[in-house]
């Protein structure tokens, strides 16, 4: 059987995240919940329902379809109860005002390549390729490997964006053909990461470290204002990183940003950092000045 997954967008032409022109895959799943996530649609592992109310057009037809009977009429509006719908999808196969979007397909690992494929010609011209994110992507290695596999034998680049919190064999089993890793860190301190995304580091930690040894690794850091932009958060992680500096090819510093806020609503989920305000330039260039007295090679964005 050829690998499969959920995934819930390819992006085209984007010139982050690896080299060159790329397509991003963006895969469903992740062990962790992160209080500042970006991407809330890609944290369960199933296809979602996602509902934007100021695109609705009242035409009824989703109160019809719905097999659960999750959604009625209540004053006059619509009314819906989650905890009645099983992602099914059928109402977003009536809604022509894309009201009602179910987030995430599953796909066959050829199927996902041929819609990157594409755009072959581009990755060719640049020196770039294909990266797999998410959620997190190694949680699918069998579907990562199909793909990189074919795309190293063409001669074309492949890079996973990782948040760590996986088995040391899902990184074993893509080794061979991923050319760049995309390493997130967040705290260094695990009781701190326990808090604010939900499992301490350790396993993140242990990857990392014997990572650097046998791979090309750019780590990535989150700047969260007031999490971990702290002098003792910062101290720790130049310390950590320091210890690796030979293996580290950048340290890439990630300033937060709200962007998501409207996914969260309309996954009716609750974003739990409301008042955390975005970092200034001068504070990022601070972080960045004292990342590098512990000589890392580091850049702000990614």
């Amino acid at each position: 059987m050829q690998a499969q997954a959920v995934i819930t967008n390819i992006q085209k032409f984007s010139v982050h995240d690896g080299p060159g022109i790329r397509s991003i895959l963006f895969l469903k799943g992740c062990p962790l919940r992160c209080q500042w996530c970006a991407n809330p649609e890609n944290i369960a592992p199933q296809p979602q329902l996602m509902l934007y109310p100021l695109k609705c057009i009242h035409c009824g037809l989703c109160i019809s379809r719905c097999p659960q009977g999750a959604i009625s009429t209540r004053d006059g509006a619509l009314s819906f109860q989650a905890e009645r719908c099983t992602n099914c999808g059928t109402c977003t196969k009536v809604c022509a005002s894309q009201a009602r979007v179910l987030k995430g397909a599953w796909m066959t690992a050829q199927e996902a390549r041929q819609e990157i494929d594409r755009d072959l010609p581009f990755y060719q011209n640049s020196g770039g390729g294909v990266t797999f994110s998410g959620g997190e992507p190694l949680l699918h290695p069998a579907f990562i490997i199909e793909i990189a596999r074919e795309y190293r034998q063409m001669g074309l680049n492949s890079a996973v964006e990782t948040c760590g919190c996986v088995s040391w064999d899902a990184f074993e089993a893509v080794l061979p053909w991923i050319d760049l890793f995309l390493f997130d860190l967040k705290c260094i301190d695990s009781a701190k990461h326990q808090q604010y995304c939900g499992r301490g580091n350790e396993q993140i930690l242990s990857n990392l470290s014997r990572l650097c040894q046998c791979a090309r690794v750019i780590v990535r850091m989150p700047i969260i204002p007031g999490i971990n932009d702290t002098d003792e958060d910062l101290r720790l992680a130049g310390a950590y990183l320091s210890e690796r500096k030979e293996h580290i090819e950048a340290v890439h510093c990630l300033p937060y940003h709200n962007m998501g806020l409207s996914k969260y609503e309309a996954l009716h989920m609750d974003y739990q950092l409301p008042d955390v305000a975005l970092p200034k330039s001068e504070a990022m260039n601070r972080i960045k000045t004292f990342l590098e007295s512990y000589g890392l090679h580091v850049q702000i964005g990614g």
